[in-house]
């Protein structure tokens, strides 16, 4: 609960943080008073290009009103191709996520466990969750790729992306449900004119992460210029990384102390380099009775004696002969794709141009499942027993033992997951005279998903395996159970050792759980744009429109599944549909212009309502100030209402099977239990109040020199969120008894066998911080020098339920990949380009703070520190006529191969460079 001391100690927090950056803020207005004397500069900051050209109108991301001369209210970063080739990426992904405000939530090296995104690039915006950040495609919707509503942006060629657009506020009354934290907007460049392409390949310092990338576009005018086609297409695979163990931080983790009570000030948990299971081996090790525990079992079956580590406790230790508790785990997963885009417009008659766009995206990820240990019951009479043992149990009258056992060598699996996507869409634009125009558009698009999860081990069939007796009537090794049922089938397996399991075995003990998406959207939408009247500073702008939107999700799987036989999986099959009705206004209101006290003074207004079926009615607006007080200085203040409708998936899943890991406090252990993630149709739409202000410094005094500054507060009411299976466990025998309910023991051994996830309206978010970018151009001989910096400071990001505020801004925890986790205080980003014509060099300083390890558990390492990474990129070109180019290039990313802080889960992989130093070489040509 939160208390009074509680909101007194909030005030306080909020009095010094805006006494820490009042300094900052007066420094800067005084900074640019005095550098207004001068000539005009000229703006460089890809912040203000937010726009693109319709005529003599403008459009402006983040904003539905066509205006010459308008400026977003809300602050928005626009990644040119300048930036998109220096860093080189081989998907669009990796280069937006170097932005401060953006963390790397869910990409290949931080969601390779995660079936349900397993190879994806998701953006998420302020640390809030990849939900709540839009991403659209040249300003339009396109058709989800998850059941949760959320979209993998690679699914276009990336020669045909002309800039991105990053709006770093709420956007909910332009664009509806999703844009809490902000919206990502990728423009496609649909007036190319001939040729151009990019073709790389990379590597790392570790012979991994091998990729090859190609990407083309072409693109012509015809009919006397009535008419303009452009089409692209690219490739790219990844060959991934195998396991975190495969870099020097990956077998790092906390284990439990085993000195620890809850009195004697011991801290509960140690990070440790090498942690691992203190009872499981690959081969097997027996843990009781106690008299045989510390056998272990090598390769080839024989018993030998098992070394324990340091700070042994039940059922984790550092270094021994244990299984890698984080080491195990994939790193990246790997990833085949192809992707194509056409678009082809026709001006029909004069001031009315049609077009029609197609996409078409193919992805093929596989990658393996997390381990875990097994905790198997062998029988005296078990016939592949090495005979020392069997005698020492025959000679002590034990029955059975217990031993711990990792499954890599016969039932890990694999995640095959493939994935195509299209869409389909037309409409037209036309110029309706006295400053007033029309567009609309209509999309049909799907997504289909088939994931086969491989030798998923089936639990019944298994445990007859593992009871393998010799058959007294013929002496042959049977299972148990076919001495009852001979016609039964079953294979008989030997456990002890490592891959002694036969093939005829593994075949009959496994099998292949489905899961298979049908994600269905089509979409109608128009907007009139125009001046109905003039106030003493302009004409008032307005945009006026609709949209009406179809969802359906259909998600089928196996017989075995829906009797829950596999070890994971075990989806269950469900299907739902809803729509959304949505009309919206906005207007920009000049109410200065051309003043002695202010060049030019906008409001701008917008509100939206928007009706869903599945989850009721919302209303959504903005209200910002757009203040232009001379060449100089520019205020921009915004306040809006954003929400965030429940996706499909959270309201009507029926069950997700996944395994978590969990410390049970009742036993002592630590242990994997099946998780079932469920929806819950009572959701509600979340709602967002976003709160923006900030100043851009353009000093005439310094030309070429561009400087902004943004404040930004967001507060989240009835943010959906789901505890996690462990956080389930803690919170029960804690602070939240309420949740016990979902947890299921075993009547017989006492051990949590089930735990039901779900989501609901219980929390309430709060993030704050500022975003500063510069940017300063110079020219240097025969080249130019350009300076750009962005900088991030997240000065709060608070969790807040009945039962307290959990504080995640300077914190490394990972909660989960899908919500909100830890951010550092600090991000920057900065580099340094000197280019012309024949050539480009740039380097750049990437820095990600430190922080906490978490504040929900006592770890002897409290804080770990920040990490600078340096990147290099130069580019030469080998033949340049002006209209024809071509250039070679290489970049080295994480020049110093920085390894990550050690955390308790290895390192957070969503907040630092994981993958190490990578070689990228290619060749950019146009023509």
């Amino acid at each position: 609960m939160i208390t009074t001391s509680d909101k007194m100690n909030s005030t306080r927090m909020q009095r010094a943080f805006l006494r820490r950056h009042k300094l900052c803020l007066l420094a800067a207005v005084s900074f640019a008073a005095l550098s207004t004397t001068a000539a005009s500069a000229q703006t460089i900051d890809a912040e203000n290009d937010n726009s693109t050209t319709t005529g003599d109108a403008i459009v402006v991301t983040g904003s539905r009103v066509k205006r010459d001369g308008f400026t977003a209210t809300t602050p928005t970063t626009t990644m040119g191709t300048e930036m998109l080739e220096r860093v080189a990426a081989p998907n669009i992904a990796d280069a937006i996520n170097q932005l401060p405000a953006l963390r790397s939530a869910l990409t290949p090296a931080t969601s390779s466990s995660l079936s349900n995104a397993a190879g994806g690039n998701f953006l998420d915006m302020r640390g809030l969750g990849y939900l709540r950040t839009l991403t659209l495609i040249d300003g339009k919707r396109y058709v989800p790729t998850t059941t949760t509503g959320a979209l993998n942006i690679n699914l276009l060629p990336q020669a045909l992306v002309s800039s991105v657009d990053v709006v770093t506020g709420g956007a909910s009354a332009a664009y509806g449900s999703d844009a809490v934290a902000g919206v990502v907007n990728l423009n496609l460049n649909t007036e190319l004119e001939g040729f151009k392409g990019n073709f790389q390949g990379g590597i790392t310092d570790h012979n991994d992460h091998r990729n090859y990338f190609g990407s083309v576009a072409y693109g012509t005018s015809f009919d006397g210029g009535r008419g303009h086609f452009v089409i692209g297409a690219e490739t790219r695979k990844n060959s991934g990384v195998g396991a975190l163990s495969d870099r020097e931080w990956g077998t790092a983790g906390a284990i439990q102390n085993p000195n620890y009570t809850a009195s004697n000030g011991e801290p509960r948990y140690l990070l440790v380099g090498d942690a691992r299971y203190a009872n499981g081996s690959d081969g097997g090790v027996i843990n009781s009775p106690s008299l045989l525990q510390g056998i272990q079992f090598a390769d080839d079956g024989s018993a030998v004696p098992f070394t324990y580590g340091d700070n042994v406790s039940a059922t984790r230790m550092d270094g021994g002969d244990g299984i890698s508790t984080n080491g195990i785990r994939v790193l990246e997963s790997p990833i085949e794709r192809y992707s194509a885009f056409a678009h082809a417009d026709y001006e029909v008659m004069p001031n009315v141009t049609i077009f029609g766009e197609f996409g078409y995206a193919y992805s093929d990820v596989e990658t393996g499942s997390n381990l875990r240990v097994d905790q198997i019951t062998i029988q005296a009479d078990n016939a592949y027993l090495p005979a020392s043992v069997a005698q020492v149990m025959a000679d002590n009258g034990i029955d059975s033992f217990t031993m711990g056992r990792g499954f890599e060598d016969y039932a890990r699996g694999l995640f095959d997951i493939n994935s195509k996507t299209w869409q389909a869409t037309a409409g037209l634009e036309a110029e309706l005279g006295g400053g007033w125009s029309f567009d609309a558009y209509g999309a049909v698009g799907r997504t289909l998903v088939l994931t086969r999860y491989t030798d998923d081990r089936i639990t019944d069939l298994w445990r007859q395996s593992i009871d393998a007796v010799f058959d007294p009537s013929t002496g042959s090794i049977v299972c148990r159970s076919t001495l009852t049922d001979p016609g039964n089938g079953c294979v008989p397996a030997n456990f002890f050792g490592y891959g002694n399991v036969s093939d005829e075995a593994i075949t009959w003990m496994n099998g292949t759980s489905i899961r298979d998406w049908d994600i269905n959207q089509q979409v109608v939408a128009m907007t009139i744009n125009g001046e109905p009247i003039n106030t003493w500073a302009g004409p008032v702008s307005v945009a006026v429109g609709g949209e009406y939107r179809h969802q359906s999700v259909d998600v089928t799987s196996d017989e075995l599944s829906l009797v829950n036989a596999f070890r994971i999986g075990n989806n269950k099959p469900w299907s739902a549909s809803q729509n959304v009705k949505e009309g919206f206004v906005e207007a920009v209101v000049p109410l200065a212009a051309d003043q002695l006290w202010a060049q030019n003074l906008d409001l701008n207004v917008a509100a939206r309502i928007t009706d869903y079926s599945s989850s009721g009615t919302v209303k959504t607006w903005k209200a910002g100030l757009n203040y232009t007080i001379n060449d100089s200085i520019r205020v921009r203040i915004t306040q809006s209402r954003d929400i965030r409708a429940p996706g499909l998936d959270e309201l009507f899943a029926q069950g997700n099977n996944f395994t978590a890991t969990i410390d049970d406090p009742i036993l002592g252990t630590t242990y994997t239990v099946r998780n079932l993630a469920v929806g819950n149709p009572d959701l509600v739409p979340e709602k967002g109040d976003t709160t923006t202000a900030g100043i851009v410094f353009t000093p005439t005094s310094i030309p070429r020199l561009r400087m902004s500054l943004d404040y930004y507060d967001i507060t989240l009411n009835g943010a959906i969120n789901s505890l996690s299976a462990s956080e389930i466990v803690t919170r029960c025998y804690t602070d939240a008894p309420q949740v016990c309910s979902q947890i299921t023991r075993s009547d017989t051994s006492g051990e949590i066998t089930v735990i039901r996830t779900g989501p609901a309206n219980v929390q309430k978010l709060e993030t704050s911080g500022l975003d500063f970018q510069l940017a300063y151009s110079v020219p240097v001989g025969s080249a130019n020098l350009d300076l750009n910096s962005l900088v991030t400071y997240v000065d709060k990001l608070n969790m807040v339920d009945a039962d307290g505020v959990r504080h995640f801004a300077g914190n490394t925890e990972v909660t989960g990949t899908s919500g909100v986790g830890g951010v550092p205080h600090w991000r920057t980003n900065t580099s340094v380009t000197y280019s012309n014509n024949d050539y480009r060099f740039s380097v750049t300083g990437r820095y990600v703070g430190g922080g906490i390890l978490t504040e929900e558990y006592n770890v002897d390492v409290e804080r770990v520190s920040g990490r600078l990474y340096f990147d290099l990129s130069g580019e030469i070109a080998i033949h340049d006529t002006g209209d024809d180019r071509i250039a070679l290039y290489g970049t080295i990313q994480n020049l110093l191969d920085n390894d990550p802080p050690l955390t308790q889960s290895g390192t957070a992989r969503t907040i630092y460079d994981t993958i190490g130093r990578i070689y990228t070489a290619g060749v950019r040509f146009n023509f």
